[in-house]
């Protein structure tokens, strides 16, 4: 500024004008970005009820099944199918999604479960379960020492009308028992958060 220039009352109020403007357009643009923020948040998490079984993953393969996105009721905290189906992949004449499963183990029908958007594929992936029910056909062997035993079952589930089907899908799955398992046996297996292995549920006495 040029020595002995004086700004005049109406460039010094136009310069406060300008200042609360921009300021105001900062505060606008920052609630802009929080809301963003937060809407990728939640959008990025569902919870689907499963329509078609989602198979399990196959080598690097995803496995890939069907499922309607829920919405909970604030009030009466109920959930129901998600309206706003076409964001997630839906149709106006179909309200089920695409879902995959990058576990071993299947999703069956009807199961309420919580899925996560992959950033760069766009894909919806359910949530690992760690539980799961099994059929041993050919038993599953006692462990020896420090080597668990191992065997295969039919991974079933409980239908809405309670009776246990299998999924048709099958699991290896290790035993540190030192009692092997019989044949024709249902089980409850888990799996390892460490390993990822499925291992027999089991209390030794």
């Amino acid at each position: 500024m040029p020595k002995g220039f004086m700004l005049t009352a109406e460039a010094v109020q136009k310069i406060k004008a300008d200042h609360e403007s921009l300021r105001l357009r900062v505060r606008e643009l920052e609630g802009k970005a929080a809301r963003a923020q937060s809407q990728v948040t939640v959008e990025n998490v569902i919870y689907v009820k499963v329509t078609e079984q989602v198979d399990p993953a196959s080598g690097v393969t995803l496995g890939a099944g069907k499922a309607d996105v829920l919405e909970f009721d604030r009030t009466s905290k109920a959930y129901s199918e998600q309206t706003r189906r076409a964001y997630y992949g839906g149709e106006l004449s179909n309200r089920e999604i695409d879902v995959y499963n990058k576990e071993l183990v299947p999703i069956p029908i009807d199961t309420v479960v919580r899925c996560f958007r992959d950033f760069k594929s766009g894909l919806w992936i359910v949530e690992a379960p760690q539980t799961a029910i099994g059929y041993t056909t050919g038993g599953i062997s006692a462990r020896t020492g420090t080597t668990p035993g191992t065997g295969t079952i039919d991974v079933y589930y409980r239908t809405q009308a309670g009776a246990l089907t299998d999924t048709g899908e099958n699991l290896a799955v290790y035993n540190i028992a030192d009692a092997a398992v019989g044949s024709s046996s249902y089980v409850m297996v888990k799996r390892n958060a460490m390993s990822g292995y499925w291992y027999v549920d089991f209390a030794e006495c």
